[in-house]
């Protein structure tokens, strides 16, 4: 009786896909948005590429539905008579190879399925089906030619993107992934949000297109606007019977921020003009034509060189990030090299700070208390000594004082970033990521992004350096409004060749930022 069931499950499976669905996995639970994400990925209406991109909130299963649509092809559908060829794409290796895990444990869960698993032909990044179809997976910004697969699938590609920039995944997907599409191939887009620039903004989202892509924008809430504008207007939440309204209103309280709910639940993103570091204040504080890394021909002594510390006392959760910078003697500061790890216990980490400081022969400048509780202590039971230099970050004045102060740095036009060789860019573009997820919300600067590891280790080190004259920064008690430090002063007069390249140069455009 029970493989008769089973056989029935598997055979009405190939023709009613919410059955494959539910069947897959109790963890699966059907709603109407997943049914209608299923539709929009069934219904080619005669496009020769089928294009698909679903925008929608956390925890509401974009990616598990996309994981049973692809199964689901892999299993059951053909395309001119040939099996299913899929790619799929995520932020990193490692999460595309848990996408394929799952996939793999949905197939072992039920003999009449296990048997279309070729174990001995598949791997972390791929499976291979007994019928011939397969899925490879792999991380964003892998380099794929030649490819021309049934479906290309991107999951969440923006999540942990690493050392790349908004501008350098999507001409990653412009020159890699466009080039993979053939009349017949499906295109398939999940994902949450990130800018007004990003890719799915860009390149799925906007007016131009519509005329290809099918999209659409979910929120957790569909009716929020209505409720903030009217508060008797009771919030309607997406998907009542497992994100209903009072365990997402816990959400919310338990991020403590509102552009941060708003972006990874309401799938909203921050304006332009909200942005504390905006491209048009970055891109004049880099220099194309400069290196980076440890140059001989500095004098690494005296007053010149600061080291950055921000610490992480777990594993595998934020980042410990070590910057050095240094400064020339017309005042501007150079980004000299960065180490940025999330695997290294305190004990390691002590250990990097010391070679750092001795290499660089230069102070270190982090917040006082998490160093002097801990990393000195370390460091001085191993037989070292370093300078170190406190940063007023203690508490949230201090620590929005410290970000005015890193902002005036930029708008002043001092900072300089190399931008010259492979292995500066992808340390810099940590960076600028980073300072662009930083927004002005009521008068305060708000952190949005997942990580601030490097940037509050650039401002713990741009702290100690002195402008050439008072005029180049404010004064520490000044307000720290929205644009309001009072007097800017005039910007510095400088030796040729000195000043970072601006967009006048007509080299920004490699940048893509």
């Amino acid at each position: 009786m029970t493989m008769v069931f089973s056989q029935f499950n598997l055979q009405r499976s190939r023709h009613d896909i919410r059955h494959f669905y539910e069947w897959l996995s109790d963890e699966y639970q059907w709603a109407d948005h997943i049914e209608e994400w299923l539709d929009m990925y069934a219904d080619r209406k005669g496009a020769a590429v089928h294009r698909v991109c679903i925008i929608a909130p956390r925890s509401h299963s974009k990616s598990a539905t996309l994981r049973v649509k692809l199964l689901h092809m892999c299993l059951f559908e053909k395309r001119n008579n040939k099996p299913t060829e899929v790619w799929l794409f995520s932020a990193s290796i490692r999460q595309a190879s848990n996408r394929l895990e799952e996939m793999k444990e949905d197939m072992r869960r039920h003999p009449e399925l296990r048997k279309f698993l070729d174990e001995r032909r598949s791997n972390k990044q791929k499976i291979q089906f007994t019928n011939g179809a397969w899925i490879q997976a792999t991380g964003v910004g892998a380099a794929i030619r030649g490819e021309h697969p049934t479906v290309v699938a991107l999951d969440d590609v923006l999540a942990e993107m690493g050392d790349m920039t908004m501008g350098t995944v999507r001409e990653w997907f412009k020159r890699v992934v466009t080039p993979m599409l053939d009349p017949g191939t499906s295109c398939y887009v999940v994902g949450t949000p990130m800018a007004h620039d990003d890719l799915y903004h860009t390149e799925m989202l906007s007016e131009k297109a519509k005329e290809v892509w099918k999209s659409g924008v979910w929120s957790a809430f569909p009716n929020w606007d209505e409720h903030i504008e009217d508060n008797t207007v009771v919030l309607q939440p997406l998907w009542p019977e497992y994100r209903p309204t009072n365990f997402l209103l816990e959400q919310k309280a338990s991020i403590d921020d509102d552009l941060a709910f708003a972006q990874e639940y309401l799938c909203k993103v921050v304006d332009d003009d909200s942005q504390v570091f905006n491209r048009h204040v970055i891109r004049k504080n880099i220099d194309v034509d400069a290196l980076g890394g440890f140059r001989r021909e500095f004098d690494y002594g005296g007053e010149n060189v600061v080291l950055g510390f921000d610490p992480s006392h777990g594993i595998g959760k934020d980042h410990t990030v070590v910057i050095a910078l240094r400064q020339d003697e017309d005042g501007f500061v150079h980004f000299v090299d960065m180490w940025r790890r999330n695997d290294f216990p305190p004990d390691r980490q002590a250990d990097v700070l010391i070679e750092w400081a001795q290499k660089f022969k230069a102070p270190i400048a982090a917040e006082d208390v998490g160093f002097q509780r801990l990393y000195q202590t370390i460091i001085e039971q191993k037989g070292a000594r370093v300078d170190y230099r406190p940063s007023k970050a203690s508490n949230k004045a201090l620590k929005q004082a410290l970000m005015n102060r890193l902002r005036v740095w930029f708008e002043r036009e001092l900072v300089c970033f190399p931008y010259a060789d492979a292995e500066t860019r992808s340390k810099v573009n940590i960076l600028l990521a980073e300072l662009e997820a930083h927004v002005w919300k009521n008068g305060e600067i708000k952190d949005v992004g997942k990580h601030n590891d490097t940037v509050m280790a650039l401002a713990h080190a741009i702290d100690q350096f002195k402008p050439k004259t008072a005029d180049y920064m404010p004064m520490a008690k000044a307000t720290t409004t929205m644009g309001s430090w009072g007097r800017k002063g005039e910007k510095p007069k400088t030796k040729r060749g000195r000043r970072p390249r601006g967009p006048t140069t007509g080299r920004y455009g490699r940048l893509n930022l």
